[in-house]
């Protein structure tokens, strides 16, 4: 099983809520399209406003070349780009277990 997580900062700019609400609903979107998907959520950050970043998702593959999927599928590429428009930085982490 491949984890996958990336987290990311949200533009100052824009309204909080708002900007969550839309990757939300951008990411669980992929889920029955994406077919690799096996579990996927987005989480806020509640601690240490300012130290932590806003926004993650929380995905699991059932192995990398079902995350590669997921990566070059044209509807994540379309929510990564509008993603991108909200956010100002991003990190992430895959692991296996």
């Amino acid at each position: 099983m491949i984890h996958h997580v990336v987290s990311w900062t949200l533009r100052e700019d824009l309204d909080r809520s708002a900007s969550i609400d839309r990757i939300r609903e951008l990411l669980t979107g992929l889920v029955g399209t994406v077919e690799a998907i096996r579990s996927l959520e987005v989480v806020e950050n509640v601690a240490y406003p300012g130290k932590n970043q806003d926004v993650a998702v929380v995905a699991t593959f059932d192995d990398l070349v079902g995350l590669d999927a997921y990566q070059v599928h044209p509807d994540h590429q379309a929510a990564a780009a509008e993603i991108r428009g909200l956010v100002t930085s991003r990190a992430a982490i895959d692991w296996e277990r």
